[in-house]
Order: structure tokens, then sequence, then C-alpha cells
């Protein structure tokens, strides 16, 4: 097993293959004082698999589609190694191909949820001998997971016409586009994402202002209105009641928080292309 690394963070693209469930990996070999107590992750509505070692045992989880910020403060201090194995949003539906919605908002044990998967992600982390070595030998494990595509067709142009648009859409454009009901939409949502179409489409939206805030923090205002909002106070109120603080803390305090890191997978994709 990896217990050393000359980098801290050790992110690799996934392959051409399985981009459109896999984001990246990200290997991460913490310090005692690298996460503050503080350390929040916003939500993002995409699921996560996490395997840390402690020194003495290995810890799998998988973690259902975040619907509201968690703080993880200093927990990941205490890991030699951790392994982030980020999704996209109906990602752990293919991988796992059991109904989100009982998975949504929580982390749970690997092994009791995909034993198969858990063992097999388990014998990757422990021989494993680099970061590289790691990536690449969940790629293999993960790409059994692909050999039966279940992600529904429609839901695929759902989420790319809502990423597409920032979130600014209302679920009966969605529903009309797609031609599925808005009650056929919610349910398809809900089983591969793990949440309905409207908050979906609020995360969506709140993750593009998180995104553009982080390049132009002085220009929040402007930004709301681009991202929809309908003033300056509506803004504020939705910002605080999806991250939990208001937007001057986060504003004063970002290194503090973590959001979808689109930013980091689409420079690494742009240079890989």
């Amino acid at each position: 097993m990896i217990i050393k690394n000359s980098n801290e963070f050790n992110i690799f693209p996934s392959h051409i293959g399985l981009r459109k469930y896999i984001q990246y990996y990200n290997i991460v070999f913490p310090s005692n004082d690298m996460f503050t107590s503080h350390y929040t992750l916003m939500p993002n509505a995409c699921g996560t698999l996490s395997l840390a070692f402690d020194g003495n045992n290995v810890i799998a989880e998988l973690w259902g589609a975040s619907l509201s910020p968690i703080v993880l403060g200093v927990e990941p201090n205490g890991y030699r190694v951790l392994l982030l194995i980020q999704l996209s949003p109906f990602g752990l539906y293919q991988i796992t191909r059991q109904s989100q919605a009982e998975f949504a908002g929580k982390r749970l044990s690997l092994a009791d949820i995909d034993s198969e998967l858990f063992h097999s992600l388990y014998q990757a982390f422990v021989m494993s001998e680099t970061a590289t070595n790691l990536a690449e030998a969940c790629e293999k494990v993960l790409y059994k997971r692909m050999e039966r595509l279940v992600v529904s067709d429609t839901l695929m142009l759902a989420t790319q016409l809502i990423s597409v648009n920032h979130g600014k859409l209302q679920v009966k454009e969605i529903a009309t586009q797609t031609h599925y009901s808005e009650r056929q939409l919610n349910r398809l949502f809900l089983t591969q994402v793990g949440m309905n179409v409207k908050c979906f489409l609020r995360l969506t939206r709140f993750n593009y202002v998180l995104k553009h805030i982080q390049t132009s923090p002085c220009f929040f205002s402007a930004l709301s209105q681009q991202a929809g909002y309908f003033d300056q106070v509506h803004f504020d109120k939705y910002f605080k009641a999806i991250s939990g603080v208001t937007l001057q803390r986060y504003l004063k305090t970002m290194s503090d928080f973590y959001y979808d890191g689109t930013e980091i997978y689409d420079t690494i994709f742009s240079k890989g292309d």
C-alpha cells in the first residue's frame, strides 16, 4: 500500500470511456494540519466512492448524491492515504445499479451496499505501490461495471440540458424537450440520481455561481443576476439556504469550502484532449 508520496494531492482523469460516469480520481496524502476544523464539502448532486487508510484499517464508503453541506472538519488529517473517486450525478447508479433514492445525502459502508465492488477496490487499494498504479487499478475494476449500461438516455439528455443552461430551466421545459411527463422525469431522477429535478436544477445553478465566485469574487452581484436570481436579496437567501453560511462569510473563508471541482476536471481534460 502507498503510504508516502511527494505530492499531497494526486488527481487523475478517468479514461475517455468512463468520463460520463467518473469525473476523476483524487489520491490524497494528508498532513496533520491539512484540513481545518471548518472544512466543508458543498452539495453538488454527485456521488463519491471513498477508501481511506488510518494506519490500522481501511475504511471504504459510498457517499450518495450530496444534497446539503457536509462538515468534514479535520477527519481526513487522521488518514495516511485517502482515495476519492468523484462520480458524475448518475455515475453511482451505473456502478451500483441500485436506486439512488436510498443513498442520497448518506455515508454508507461500501461493503454493506456492494460487497463485490468493495473487495475489488479494496484489493486495488492495498496492492498498489504508486498513485498511478492505484488509479489504473480502479479503472480496471470500474470498467467491468460498464459492460451493461443502465443509465437512461432520457436522463442523460435532461442532465445535459440542465448543465448547458446552468440550471436556469423550469421542470416543464425539460419535460417537454425529453418527451417525459414531469412525474416520470422526477421518478427517473430520484432513481438514477437520488433527488427530484427541481433539487438538481437548484444545485446545478448554485455550483455555477460558486465556480464563478472563485474566479471573480468582486462581481457576485452581477453574477447573481446572470445565474437567474431575481435580485441580490433573493440570491443571498438562497445561497445561505443551500450552503448553510452567508455569502459574506463564504467570501472571507473560501479555503474552508470545497465544491464540485469541475474547474479541476475541465482543466485536466482540456490538457488531456
